[in-house]
């Protein structure tokens, strides 16, 4: 009977186990998406299939310009490489529609491998790591990001996120080497990465402080050569060495190699046998490489926004929901974001009363612990840190249901034991949390609400598609719409919403929402054929509530001026086309 209890918990931790779970998830999710389309899902996806569309067409590997945004000279993009090069490989075996939907499935498999992984380090069972396995889907923030069709770059920094921390738990060099590279990958793509990796590199130096192996050298060689390897393999020098704060610098290669230098003599440094010499050795590594960073980035080494023109800091920055705080987000998002700290401190206590940290388990848990708590509290100031932070509490969800769903199901009577059990379920994830205080989300608006709720917005969607049909020209067009446009036409747009390209975002803005003498001033700059506005984009709701008289309005309200002349076809309905005379 033993022997079956073994080989039981066996397959549920097996390799097996994640692939059948996997399956699964790809079956349902490609099962439900006809009823949800097969386009991508927003302008970021419709850029990055855009950014992949030109690679593929002959546009240089060191080139990431958009051509057709603000031509000729086009948007300089802070994107890497990295991302395109999985879903151009699929588009080129699959065909672009399902590259598209597969790539963000094959993403979700190292997710779950990395899950595995992290779990097994912390000597779960197969009955408690196969609950890891499942709870993804009822993190809100999760099954969305793996989703079809969502090509964006969350995805690969979530999945570089675990397994930079499934890697963090070995106790061999070879993985923090390993983890060294995936955080470098990680950092490439998005440098938001920075303040995590940060916590991953203090981590490594409490295992030091414990008496462990050394093993933060070899992190930070391995953090030091892959930036700069991945650095300059994805990207143009001239773009490493430009005036952009949103990507990895040389200053930040060059403090990462100070604190490799400091890091590798350390265990060399008088008193290193006591943790009170370890810790004044530690502490050598910020004393020379903050001053450092700080002189070599200068601006860039706090706020790589510092620069936003005021008008994008009041008509698109402040609107970008996943870019915000928590007290700057709807209720239920709000409440999301703050009980995913339930079943994370829960967790973490469960597993110590269960005896988890013994056998010098308890440095791996407490390691882990910390990393998502550090991603917890991150996603209260940037929600998006979110994806990254759920991602890591599965394991703590997991132990909680794993210890408490056993004795809720052994409560005799029937009715306590249902509420008991989804009361087990409830504490586990945030989902719930969501769901109870989503009506409360109109009672309390936020500003990022007012983009749909502060002027009244015409029902129906906008058939972009349908404006391939018109004579190729240069539109102006409220910028969320812009890349859905580039992607279903030969038409070109002023601008979209990314930021290294103020001024024509700027002039896009000032555009609408002020008169309508402006708008014609940004036109003949600009020398556009067309002005678009999609009656129902919750963008141009939100420019209509700048002043009754501006531009917005006088197009949502029919009062075409006389230098427009209505396109026909196009000149009733959700969509509206004006030709530039």
């Amino acid at each position: 009977m033993a022997r079956k209890g073994t080989d039981r918990s066996e397959l549920l931790s097996s390799a097996w186990a994640v692939l059948a779970v996997w399956l699964l998830y790809c079956a349902v999710r490609l099962a439900i998406q006809p009823w949800i389309g097969w386009q991508p899902v927003g302008p970021d996806d419709w850029t990055r299939l855009l950014e992949v569309r030109d690679l593929l067409s002959g546009q240089s590997w060191w080139d990431i310009t958009q051509y057709r945004m603000n031509p000729p000279d086009g948007f300089s993009m802070q994107w890497s490489r990295l991302v395109d090069m999985p879903l151009a490989l699929a588009i080129t075996v699959f065909g672009e529609r399902w590259g598209m939907a597969l790539v963000p499935l094959f993403w979700l498999l190292p997710a779950l491998f990395a899950l595995r992984a992290i779990m097994l380090r912390l000597g779960f069972n197969g009955g408690a790591l196969l609950a890891g396995l499942v709870l993804l889907p009822l993190f809100p923030l999760l099954p969305g990001n793996f989703a079809p069709m969502r090509i964006d770059h969350h995805a690969p920094q979530a999945v570089l996120a675990l397994a930079t921390a499934a890697l963090m738990l070995s106790t061999r060099r070879r993985g923090a080497v390993g983890a060294g590279l995936m955080a470098s990958a990680w950092l490439v793509i998005s440098l938001e990465a920075l303040p995590l990796v940060a916590v991953i590199a203090g981590l490594y130096g409490l295992r030091y402080l414990a008496d462990e192996r050394p093993l933060l050298p070899w992190f930070l060689l391995s953090l030091t050569l892959f930036s700069l390897f991945l650095s300059l393999a994805t990207r143009p020098n001239i773009e490493l060495l430009g005036p952009y704060c949103d990507v990895l610098r040389p200053g930040h290669v060059a403090a990462f190699g100070v604190a490799t230098l400091i890091a590798g003599i350390m265990p060399f440094l008088p008193f290193q046998h006591v943790s009170s010499g370890r810790l004044a050795g530690l502490a050598l590594i910020p004393i020379a490489t903050i001053p450092l960073a700080l002189v070599l980035l200068g601006e860039c080494a706090t706020n790589p926004m510092a620069q936003l023109d005021p008008v994008l800091a009041t008509w698109w920055h402040g609107y970008i929901t996943e870019g915000l705080p928590f007290w700057k987000q709807p209720v239920s998002v709000a409440a999301m974001l703050i009980w995913t700290l339930v079943p994370l401190v829960l967790g973490y206590w469960l597993a110590g009363k269960g005896g988890a940290f013994a056998d010098g388990a308890g440095v791996a848990w407490l390691m882990l612990f910390l990393l998502a708590l550090a991603a917890w509290g991150y996603s209260l100031f940037l929600m998006r840190a979110a994806v990254i932070g759920q991602l890591l509490t599965i394991p703590f969800a997991a132990v909680l249901l794993a210890l408490l769903l056993p004795q809720a199901r052994a409560i005799p009577s029937m009715v306590p034991r249902l509420l008991a059990t989804l009361g087990c379920i409830f504490l586990a994830t945030p989902m719930f949390m969501s769901a109870i205080t989503k009506p409360l989300d109109p009672m309390f608006p936020t500003q990022t609400m007012a983009r749909g709720a502060a002027a009244p917005v015409v029902a129906g969607s906008c058939d972009y598609a349908s404006l391939a049909a018109l004579e190729p020209g240069l539109m102006l067009v409220t910028m969320d719409a812009g890349p859905a446009i580039l992607g279903q036409t030969q038409h070109s747009i002023v601008a979209a919403s990314y930021h290294r390209n103020q001024q024509p975002m700027v002039d896009v803005v000032s555009a609408f929402t002020g008169p309508p003498g402006e708008a014609q001033a940004v036109l003949r700059g600009y020398d556009a054929d067309y002005v678009i506005a999609c009656l129902s984009a919750s963008d141009l709701a939100l420019y209509r509530t700048a002043d009754e008289a501006n531009f917005a309005n006088a197009l949502a309200n029919g009062e075409v001026p006389q230098w427009l002349t209505p396109v026909v076809g196009f000149d009733s309905g959700v969509l509206r086309v004006y030709r530039v005379n």
